[in-house]
């Protein structure tokens, strides 16, 4: 393929693969929660309290977008935040009764088994898988992040 037309076709290709297997906006199943807040739940109870830094590396997500993702749990009356009383910089998340409730008595809030992600990749043969993931190393290697 030439380099012109994989640019195109990459360009055409990859915002469509984005939104066909993002989950992070998606309600589960019957629940007014997505896959995400289900984790924050499921942190929240097994390891109780947590900053939102630890949240954060947790979910392997950015202080920023979990900050966000805590907006829309909290708007939910799932969890709470309170900061620090010896350290006030510090801002702890909290499970609340509402919460406990969504998750259930074992925290297990039924994060779907149906990732988009995760099934595609499980239809793929081991070289496609291996050629994608090859391909995605390139791209960022020939792009690193900045900052």
């Amino acid at each position: 393929m030439e380099e012109k037309t994989a640019v195109e076709e990459i360009s055409r290709l990859y915002p469509t693969v984005h939104r066909r297997l993002r989950t992070s906006s998606r309600l589960l199943p019957g629940r007014d929660l997505t896959a995400r807040m289900a984790s924050v739940l499921c942190y929240l109870m097994s390891c109780g309290p947590l900053t939102v830094g630890d949240l954060a590396a947790r979910l392997r997500l950015s202080r920023a977008a979990t900050t966000e993702l805590l907006d829309r749990v909290e708007i939910r009356g799932l969890a709470e935040r309170t900061r620090d009383e010896r350290d006030r910089r510090r801002v702890y998340v909290r499970i609340t009764e509402r919460g406990r409730a969504a998750a259930g008595a074992d925290g297990d809030v039924d994060a779907p088994d149906d990732d988009p992600l995760a099934t595609a990749v499980r239809m793929m043969t081991p070289q496609e898988r291996q050629g994608l993931v090859d391909g995605l190393r390139a791209l960022l290697r020939e792009r690193p992040a900045i900052g």
